[in-house]
């Protein structure tokens, strides 16, 4: 403080002042009267020290979501199929083709001996079909109609040359956790 102004504090608060430490106050940021915690040595010595710790964990409230199981695995399966084609050309997929591939079973043979209605809320090969659907349109982008074979496909993806499963992120986010530390395969 310069010496030719007079000073605006009060005595006791200028003597408040001299005794100020910055180390003691940046231990009590929060005003209070209680006495220090005592210090536990056991935990100094189980935890680790800064460096060596873990990554830190998935805490993001649009990470922490209750995800179908059913639509986990069949992105697994969906992204096995992929893995298996070649980048060195194009292809046109369908949710078909996946779920016939995957579990060796005909969709036409199903649509036969199936009855019409199934309950609500129990599982089918529509179920199926429509998750397939959902995965194969967020790795591709819109369906469209086509013909393969002669047989209309209502529904077929565009999957470019060039394309590899392994550089594209998973749409669940159970996967999308494993793609991330490197252990999901495909």
């Amino acid at each position: 403080m310069i010496n030719d102004q007079k000073s605006l504090l009060s005595s006791a608060e200028e003597e408040l002042k001299k005794r100020f430490k910055k180390e003691e106050a940046d231990k009590r940021r929060l005003p209070s009267t209680a006495a220090d915690a005592a210090q536990s040595e056991r935990v100094d010595q189980l935890v680790l020290p800064d460096e060596m710790r873990a990554k830190m964990p998935v805490t993001k409230d649009k990470y922490l979501v209750r995800e179908n199981p059913h639509l986990v695995q069949w992105e697994r399966e969906v992204r096995k199929f992929l893995r298996n084609l070649s980048p060195d050309h194009g292809h046109r997929v369908s949710a078909v083709m996946i779920y016939e591939w995957a579990t060796g079973v005909l969709v036409a043979d199903i649509m036969k001996m199936a009855p019409e209605r199934m309950p609500p809320g129990k599982q089918n090969w529509r179920s199926d079909l429509r998750k397939l659907n959902r995965i194969l349109e967020w790795y591709f982008g819109k369906p469209y109609m086509t013909y393969i074979c002669g047989r209309k496909v209502p529904k077929a993806y565009r999957v470019k040359p060039g394309y590899y499963i392994r550089r594209h992120r998973p749409m669940t986010l159970t996967l999308w956790a494993e793609y991330v530390e490197g252990v999901l395969y495909p």
